[in-house]
């Protein structure tokens, strides 16, 4: 067993592990978060944001080692608590986040057992196979312990306080990344204070289920500035335009690699089956490998390769279109909604296909700048996305669960109904929206400007034809 030590980080300062920690934070499953970077490709927006999961990682495990201590909780179970901090992450692919909608799309569910957790991501069944299988940590962590963890990861095991400290509204993976990126990203959107919302925390006990990770009274103004937080970060930095731009064009890359370029790796990369022989793979790729292996010259002429040598010169696609959904047409406003869901990846290649030939022409027709893929007749290189920004109020939920606030001899609340300032925020408020994304250029704003001007009218012209002719 290795001996304990402290790891310097310049979010907490040092992060102090124990010999058990220390042995799985070196083992080559754990280092190889150390080569997947938590925010993709962030740092083409954000420069410093070139952090990785290894050191969020390290961060959960002290966080939920900080709120376990506050809360009492026992030496056993903060051991557990911390081990399933550390390895929460493990089951990450190339690229963090990006990696799960791959993975959602193209995993083989029909070879998943039938009792299988249908609401639970395709990564977190991933990270309970690497817990449960790998070598190093077999070698470190009895299979006991391996199953508390993973239950802990999933289900919960105890007292459901223990799987809020790592996976809740709350939780120690939400606050790590909230004061981590926005660290290296440079801004101070998702900054809170820790200490004040950990003095407030309480293990109130909720018979017959036991004990629950709540909030005091008191500390509901430390919980609003935490959800302001988590609003802010996620509207100013995760939705900023260049970033879901980058991520768009990775998950493209992945997509089109796999069902035209038909591109092997990427098909075993992303098609888990539950197998040991998928994970065995699996393991071995981290974001230098994906860039390395479909950047070579022997991919040339695939849309993967063309995608990913964009992304590393920076040559990325423009936003030509913007709208709220609300303000489009009722005829088109549901399917626009649920547009980039894997389900309707036909339809939207569709769209796609029907809106192109029109943009070209006025780009082109115009003189408005360049189309800059070849050929310039490849309606693959424009992408139609659609998202939401939930109001805050909905965003201070986790899977629709509500914080839940200790009033002492009063008994149990919910946060929305004694923060005052929630309370008077209307969930309603919720606002989703559709972009286009293509492949041109220009050569200074007020260009830019004039080529969304000119579109605007005539790509919202062509969805209502797309749909009024029936193509759902």
């Amino acid at each position: 067993m290795s001996e304990p030590r402290e790891i310097r980080d310049p979010v907490f300062g040092f992060i102090r592990i124990d010999g058990i920690e220390g042995d799985i934070v070196s083992s080559p499953i754990f280092q190889r978060l150390r080569r997947i970077r938590q925010l993709a490709f962030a740092h083409l927006v954000y420069p410093g944001a070139l952090h990785t999961r290894f050191e969020h990682s390290l961060g959960v495990c002290h966080i939920a080692s900080l709120i376990a201590n506050s809360l009492g909780v026992l030496n056993d179970e903060i051991k557990l608590i911390r081990l399933a901090a550390l390895l929460h992450d493990i089951g990450h692919g190339p690229f963090s986040h990006v990696s799960e909608e791959a993975l959602e799309i193209y995993t083989d569910k029909e070879k998943l057992p039938s009792d299988l957790n249908k609401t639970e991501k395709i990564h977190e069944h991933i990270t309970a196979d690497i817990i449960g299988n790998d070598p190093y940590i077999r070698r470190h962590i009895a299979s006991v312990e391996r199953d508390k963890i993973i239950k802990i990861l999933g289900e919960g095991y105890g007292d459901p306080l223990l799987r809020s400290i790592v996976s809740g509204p709350i939780d120690a993976d939400k606050q790590d990344y909230l004061l981590r990126d926005s660290y290296f990203c440079g801004v101070k959107y998702g900054v809170f204070d820790r200490r004040q919302l950990h003095r407030e925390m309480r293990a109130v006990d909720d018979p017959p289920e036991g004990k629950h990770l709540m909030i005091s009274k008191d500390g509901i103004h430390a919980l609003e500035q935490f959800v302001l937080a988590k609003y802010y970060i996620t509207n100013q930095v995760y939705r900023h335009r260049v970033r879901l731009i980058t991520d768009q064009m990775l998950i493209r890359a992945i997509c089109l690699g796999i069902d035209i370029d038909q591109i092997e790796e990427l098909y075993n990369l992303y098609r888990y089956d539950g197998s040991p022989e998928f994970i065995k793979d699996y393991v071995l790729w981290d974001d230098a490998k994906f860039l390395m292996t479909f950047l070579d010259r022997n991919f040339e002429g695939k849309y993967c390769h063309e995608f990913l040598v964009r992304l590393n010169e920076r040559r990325l696609l423009k936003r030509i279109f913007d709208r709220p959904i609300k303000d489009l047409p009722e005829i088109c406003r549901d399917d626009l909604l649920n547009i980039s869901r894997p389900e309707n990846k036909e339809q939207r290649t569709r769209l796609e296909r029907y809106l192109w030939q029109p943009i070209c022409k006025t780009i082109k027709g115009k003189n408005l700048g360049k189309i800059t893929c070849n050929p310039e007749d490849d309606s693959h290189f424009l992408i139609i996305y659609s998202y939401t920004i939930k109001s805050v109020r909905a965003q201070s939920r986790n899977d629709e669960a509500a914080i839940l606030v200790d009033r002492g001899p009063k008994g149990i609340s919910t946060f929305e109904e004694e923060s005052a300032l929630f309370n008077s925020i209307n969930e309603r408020l919720s606002e989703a929206f559709v972009e286009l994304y293509a492949p041109v250029s220009y050569d200074t704003p007020v260009d830019r400007d004039k080529i969304k001007t000119t579109l605007d009218k005539i790509i919202l012209e062509n969805i209502v034809s797309f749909f009024e002719g029936g193509e759902r």
